[in-house]
């Protein structure tokens, strides 16, 4: 990634790009009979989108995309589950947090905070 890139532009690029390999991958929603389970087995996969990520931009997710999470939640009449990982460059600066969220019948998002973000200790890697 150009280096002149300040950070803000950076983490704007690397959500960006993100949520472009999401809606690839998974379709312009999620689908929107998902529960719980779905839902995970879903975030399991997008492990395959984070190299092509990592490679173009001189990119580390740390733990690896997806990341950790606390698992799926209620939100009404849908479920929810949001993740989570570091990001560094290639020289292992920090760039941000990319905190990614898929929810029942809507587009998936991602958003990289800065890197004083923090994830809760209690997050757990998908297994």
């Amino acid at each position: 990634m150009d280096p002149s890139l300040d950070l803000e532009t950076r983490r704007l690029l690397i959500s960006a790009t993100l949520s472009a390999h999401l809606r690839r991958r998974l379709g312009r929603r999620v689908p929107a009979v998902s529960d719980p389970g779905e839902l995970l087995d879903l975030a399991r996969g997008l492990n395959e989108i984070a190299g092509p990520v990592e490679r173009a931009y001189l990119l580390r997710f740390d733990p690896p995309y997806p990341g950790v999470t606390a698992g799926p939640e209620s939100v009404g009449r849908s479920c929810r589950l949001l993740f989570a990982c570091k990001v560094s460059d290639h020289e292992g600066s920090a760039i941000g947090v990319a905190f990614t969220t898929l929810i029942a019948g809507r587009p998936p998002q991602v958003s990289v905070a800065p890197p004083q973000a923090s994830i809760p200790e209690a997050w757990r890697p998908f297994h």
